[in-house]
């Protein structure tokens, strides 16, 4: 397996870099989500939060315009005006959707993206996976002019196939085009079948396209919030009673370690070198000393070890999340 590259920041800041598959960007190990984040926050609380992250090394931000969270990227462009931190600073990584396609191009969503963010560019923009008879050459043609554009520093899918991203990857090189340098795809403890699977880790092997980690925590049942209130992720396979049901035994490992849940969770996470960046939630301070400490934790007892510990509890049924079923940019409550 292709190793990504590794660097310690000269800051002197906590976290580790990492570089966004082959020819992308570097980001921090560690990266931080806002679905249901920031539109959960008081506006202090969230500069405090991406000030804290900042001051760690943590300076990678999935964010993206939500139809249940329509003002997401406008609170955060506001947050990073208010922190002040230069551009060069700080990774973006933004997304684009199918939900109004083609009547609305990738382009056109990049551009008001932007407009809410207040910024020129992103670091990485990633695309929805192609939905059922969509032509994957002729959208990976038009993500990659999205990097050609200026608009965008790298580009990468989120929830594609591994065979997807190679059809991607072969035509794009014949072009000459930029190739998805990474995906966004849900692993943790308990989901590794997609990442861990022959078909993603020969695609590592042989064009370096690495993982943008998602759904690391399960919503939070990982770290042991069972009944979690607000939304999480889509339940591919039908597997979140089994995860739920490994709670109490990833618990009695964490403590043998001297760790949290959480931390345990994010190490595993770490432990792959595949991965360029563990995405998880966090909205108070300590989520991201958290991890931190996962970090810490990865180093202390080696990857290799926290591999073999942790690989034996994947459960069985996890796939590729399914395509979205709406068909509109906003939710109901949001529609005139």
């Amino acid at each position: 397996m292709t190793m990504t590259t590794e660097t310690t920041p000269a800051t002197g800041a906590a976290v580790q870099r990492r570089t966004f598959g082959p020819d992308g960007p570097d980001v921090s190990i560690l990266s931080i989500g806002s679905w249901n984040t920031y539109s959960r926050l008081s506006f202090e609380a969230g500069v405090a939060l991406v000030q804290h992250a900042l001051e760690l090394g943590i300076d990678t931000f999935d964010v993206a315009y939500y139809r249940d969270k329509p003002h997401t990227e406008v609170l955060f462009g506001r947050i990073l005006e208010v922190v002040g931190a230069p551009r060069e600073r700080y990774r973006i990584v933004e997304k684009t959707w199918f939900s109004s396609y083609p009547e609305r191009s990738l382009a056109a969503q990049l551009d008001a993206t932007l407009v809410r963010l207040g910024l020129n560019d992103v670091d990485v923009i990633l695309s929805e996976h192609p939905r059922p008879g969509m032509d994957v050459q002729a959208i990976a043609e038009e993500v990659a002019d999205l990097v050609v554009s200026g608009r965008a520093r790298a580009w990468g899918g989120m929830d594609w196939s591994p065979e997807q991203l190679r059809i991607a990857y072969e035509h794009l090189s014949g072009l000459g085009l930029p190739t998805p340098q990474g995906v966004q795809l849900k692993y943790s403890i308990a989901r590794q079948a997609v990442v861990e699977g022959s078909e993603f880790q020969t695609l590592h092997r042989d064009t370096g396209i690495t993982l943008m980690a998602s759904d690391t925590m399960e919503g939070g049942i990982l770290a042991g919030k069972l009944a979690p209130e607000r939304r999480i992720g889509i339940d591919t396979g039908n597997i979140r009673e089994q995860i739920i049901a490994l709670v109490p035994d990833l618990q009695e490992v964490a403590a043998g370690l001297g760790c949290s849940a959480a931390q345990l969770a994010l190490a595993f996470c770490l432990s792959n070198d595949a991965v360029s960046t563990v995405l998880f939630g966090a909205t108070r301070p300590e989520h991201l000393d958290d991890g931190v400490a996962a970090l810490g934790l990865r180093r202390r007892l080696g990857a290799e070890h926290i591999r073999e510990l942790l690989l034996p509890y994947a459960v069985s049924g996890h796939k590729n999340d399914a395509p979205y079923e709406h068909a509109v940019d906003l939710t109901a409550d949001f529609i005139a």
